[in-house]
């Protein structure tokens, strides 16, 4: 930790916030970025801190990538610059944001509400990937979020789902096959969910999710074609004869004729 409060470095940065271009403060953040990196394991608090401080002036102004790469280096530390994590976090360019929205635990549970509410579909699939979804998390994603996002909350086991969020995750499956898959593999799915997800979806469908599921809940499924061809078998689609069709159509021209005459 000497390096850190040493005068060159001092004299470097101080240099960098009143006059430096582009390319020289990027090439600073990356030398106190590493220097960081290297010994985060042993910082105390405090000097995270320290380092929060100086990366988020820094880290003002620079291009994209560098703040991606940034974001990407600092997710998975257990002790994190947390303003500066907030800031990233935040950041309008989802791919500077995704990675400590993803992973990053010294996030606000606030913060993250507050970012599924304001931002796009980049933003709320990284959320949707945490480890942990708290339901008032989950209900923000399902209502926001487009195919993609749910894909990515429907198979996360540490999402936690409320019935209501269930049920419009059903209704999503029959529109996106993947999201369906995504379901089956749940662990936490009711019995009564999985057997309305099968009897709502095409017979092909219904194949594959039977064969990419569990066995304790092949059961279920098989159970569930069985009473859907069933109810089909009961209600049989209306037979169209095509003579009558043909007449049908061939009727309506003439009848307008007349109409208008």
């Amino acid at each position: 930790m000497t390096v850190i409060a040493s005068p060159d470095l001092i004299a470097k940065l101080d240099h960098v916030l009143k006059a430096a271009s582009p390319d020289l403060r990027r090439r600073m953040l990356q030398e106190v970025a590493g220097l960081f990196l290297e010994d985060a394991h042993r910082l105390s608090e405090h000097h995270v801190e320290v380092f929060d401080d100086i990366l988020i002036r820094l880290s003002e102004n620079v291009e994209l990538r560098t703040l991606t790469t940034l974001s990407r280096s600092l997710a998975d530390l257990h002790l994190v610059p947390r303003e500066l994590a907030r800031r990233l976090a935040n950041h309008d360019d989802a791919d500077v944001a995704a990675p400590i929205l993803r992973a990053c635990e010294c996030i606000p549970e606030t913060d993250l509400i507050d970012i599924a509410w304001m931002r796009a579909e980049g933003h709320l699939s990284a959320i949707a990937g945490r480890k942990a979804v708290s339901q008032e998390l989950t209900d923000i994603l399902l209502m926001r979020g487009d195919s993609s996002v749910l894909r990515v909350l429907a198979g996360n086991p540490g999402a936690d789902v409320t019935s209501a969020g269930l049920a419009m995750m059903v209704d999503a499956a029959e529109r996106d096959e993947d999201i369906a898959g995504a379901l089956v593999s749940r662990k936490d799915l009711p019995h009564r969910v999985l057997a309305d997800l099968v009897m709502r979806s095409a017979p092909r469908q219904q194949a594959r999710l039977l064969k990419i599921a569990r066995p304790d809940i092949q059961d279920v499924i098989r159970a569930a074609i069985g009473a859907s061809a069933a109810r089909a078998s009961a209600n049989p689609p209306a037979t169209i004869d095509p003579a009558e069709a043909r007449a049908t159509v061939v009727a309506k021209p003439v009848q307008a004729v007349r109409a208008a005459s």
